[in-house]
């Protein structure tokens, strides 16, 4: 999904249809300073709440593998942003230890795998591709949390927290487990 398909949403749910004929969003009419300025906040809260999915709800999970220089892998090696280091494996599958410090991960020499998750790719313009949670995080999901951020923004406190009891509510709802919950059978002593 894009972000101009969550925008469109987002842009009904905040009462701003009128924004919908511009040619950004393929209509007829040229955006004056103030609706691209309306835009490019809308754009700002929509990374607002895909870093907040992504730190708070479902993590982007990424592993990659490293070979350390002198025990140390530089945060900066990373192919993504990391926001939590989940575990590291030598080449056998084995569990290393390992230290975090602000620029690097020290642990063993040798290859190591790493599993981490990672902060989403900042979006700059409406046809930047959202990145994608799970198949249960809809473009409505995400238009709620966005729909939440812009209304706070523009002083809207009630509406904001109807928004927000909508997304925080519909992201419990997707991180629920749903399978079989099964206890332990009784035991009589």
């Amino acid at each position: 999904m894009t972000a101009k398909d969550i925008i469109k949403i987002v842009l009904v749910f905040v009462n701003k249809e009128n924004l919908l004929d511009l040619e950004e969003f393929d209509g007829n009419t040229v955006s004056t300073e103030n609706e691209q300025k309306d835009i490019s906040h809308i754009i700002r809260c929509l990374n607002l709440v895909c870093n907040q999915i992504a730190s708070e709800y479902l993590p982007l999970l990424n592993i990659e593998k490293f070979s350390p220089t002198n025990g140390k892998i530089e945060f900066s090696n990373f192919t993504k942003k990391p926001i939590d280091i989940y575990k590291i494996e030598d080449k056998f599958g084995l569990r290393v230890h390992y230290k975090l410090f602000p620029n690097y991960i020290e642990t063993i020499d040798g290859e190591v795998s790493i599993l981490y998750s990672y902060a989403p790719q900042e979006i700059s313009t409406l046809n930047d591709n959202v990145e994608s949670f799970s198949e249960k995080i809809s473009s409505r999901i995400i238009a709620y949390g966005v729909a939440m951020e812009y209304c706070f923004i523009c002083g809207l406190h009630d509406d904001a927290s109807i928004w927000e009891k909508r997304f925080k509510d519909s992201l419990l709802i997707c991180k629920r487990k749903k399978t079989e919950i099964i206890l332990p059978k009784r035991r009589w002593n």
